[in-house]
């Protein structure tokens, strides 16, 4: 199957399971979105795709499509500095405010999440937020010290040793990317494909996606 980074952890905690019950081994790649996209291209080795739900609209190589959940954004910085209180929205955008940077990723690569952050620090309360854009994974910006706070997926973040995390974005600001998983027109097993599926979406996983950043779809 393939999925971005941020949607790897879970996905890799419920294969497990899935393989003891069903005797279907599930191998997990992927990695940007660019690189998914490029594979779905090639015609390369796909049977399931886990993307932004966004994204699954950009593409003709993905059919039967189940939304997932929502991954929330995080707040980061360097392991070792300061991790600053975003437990509110006016403790978050105070920390905003104070950075002498604040990265993410650049929404003109295409990626929801920085499609998702841009459009929130377009709110008057963040006009004076010294914005970094950069290109690939936001804690670049704190590795170069271009920023000194950065916006990222949270599973990405807490999956990062080089990073403290700070907390999720504060909930009112709708911070966050639904995922959904879909079959690859490609596959060669279109029923185990499905029965993957079906699993990581069933209600009684959803413990194990919340554990690892995704919050299911209430159902």
């Amino acid at each position: 199957m393939l999925a971005p980074a941020s949607a790897a952890p879970g996905l890799q905690a419920l294969a497990t399971p899935f393989s003891a019950k069903t005797g279907i081994a599930v191998s997990i790649g992927g990695g940007g979105r660019e690189k998914v996209f490029d594979i779905l291209k090639s015609g390369g080795a796909a049977d399931v795709v886990v993307l932004p739900t966004t994204d699954m609209a950009d593409t003709s190589r993905i059919t039967g499509t189940t939304p997932l959940g929502r991954i929330a954004v995080g707040v980061a910085v360097k392991a070792g500095a300061k991790v600053p209180d975003v437990s509110t929205p006016q403790k978050f955008v105070a920390a905003l405010l104070a950075a002498k940077g604040v990265g993410y990723a650049d929404p003109k690569a295409g990626t929801s999440a920085g499609r998702v952050i841009d459009q929130m620090l377009r709110a008057p309360e963040f006009a004076r937020v010294k914005r970094v854009p950069v290109q690939g994974l936001a804690v670049t910006a704190l590795q170069n010290g271009q920023a000194d706070i950065v916006l990222q997926m949270l599973p990405e973040l807490a999956a990062n040793k080089e990073v403290a995390v700070a907390g999720p974005v504060p909930e009112n600001y709708g911070a966050g990317v639904d995922f959904s998983a879909g079959i690859a027109v490609q596959t060669v097993d279109a029923v185990q494909a499905q029965a993957f599926i079906n699993f990581i979406s069933d209600r009684s996983n959803a413990p194990v996606w919340k554990s690892n950043g995704l919050v299911p779809l209430e159902q």
